[in-house]
């Protein structure tokens, strides 16, 4: 167990401006694949978040999210969990794909396999990046003024860069054994959405049967603490020290994940060619 964590560490820290260069190439790739190029990165989840405020927020009336007594209308809520939703979503769709889509590569050359998840995840922080300015500018036109909490983003922000290479390791390497993964992982992903506060906070009501077992269930997936993290931040001046419990979950859940992926890259790692 440890000697496959100390090779994946190992080869990635070793190649970290391979892993960037080659982050740049893609990102770069699809710009030009399209005229107005770096324009979609905004325009995309700016018409995504836009759709989901227009059916939830207008036409269905919903009403401001109310946490510690302290009210947000639900347009910026909604805007803050989209932007980490916009990050984690395709890390885990694409990293299925992070091995499979380079066979030619790794067919033709000596290649640190293993870094390729890595390289997914990093691309879409760039797109992040361009939700988040879409989330600050929203922020804004909504009368928020930036706060001192807000910098715990940050960490928020690496929980889920970490989350995501963890679940790219695991499907990288399912998808190179049965490729099946990921059309299962297409299938399942925009139900996880749902399963997540993007557009909803995750909180059955009193009238719902066994509705604190419920919310307690909703709390167990990782990405809740992500994205209620980014809220907390952002929206009631909590930070992570405000539930150590939940943080130590989080972490042991991202620990388990990662060493799944480490060993089966260690596993794999040579029989990567005659699966393809």
């Amino acid at each position: 167990m440890f000697k496959s964590i100390k090779y994946v560490l190992k080869e990635n820290f070793s190649n970290l401006f391979r892993i960037y260069s080659i982050a740049k190439y893609e990102l770069l790739a699809d710009m030009r694949d399209s005229k107005f190029g770096i324009f979609w990165n905004f325009a995309s989840p700016a018409i995504q978040v836009f759709t989901y405020w227009l059916i939830f927020g207008v036409a269905w009336n919903r009403k401001p999210i109310e946490v510690n007594d302290i009210k947000v209308s639900y347009l910026p809520w909604l805007v803050v969990g989209y932007a980490t939703w916009w990050f984690i979503q395709p890390c885990i769709q694409k990293g299925c794909s992070a091995i499979f889509s380079k066979t030619n590569v790794i067919t033709k050359m000596k290649f640190p396999v293993s870094v390729l998840p890595a390289t997914v995840v990093c691309k879409e922080l760039f797109n992040h990046g361009c939700m988040l300015i879409i989330a600050l500018v929203t922020l804004f036109l909504c009368g928020y003024t930036p706060q001192l909490n807000w910098l715990w983003i940050f960490y928020y922000m690496l929980c889920a860069f970490v989350f995501s290479e963890s679940v790219s390791l695991i499907l990288s390497v399912l998808t190179m054994l049965w490729r099946d993964i990921k059309k299962l992982v297409t299938s399942l992903i925009r139900m996880f959405m749902y399963f997540s506060p993007v557009i909803w906070d995750c909180t059955f009501s009193n009238h719902v049967p066994f509705h604190e077992f419920l919310n307690s269930i909703m709390k167990l997936n990782p990405v809740y603490y992500i994205i209620q993290g980014y809220r907390d931040a952002i929206f009631y001046g909590q930070s992570v020290l405000d539930h150590p419990v939940y943080t130590l979950y989080f972490w042991c859940v991202v620990l388990i994940l990662f060493t799944i992926g480490c060993m089966l890259m260690f596993k794999f790692k040579k029989k990567f060619i005659d699966l393809i």
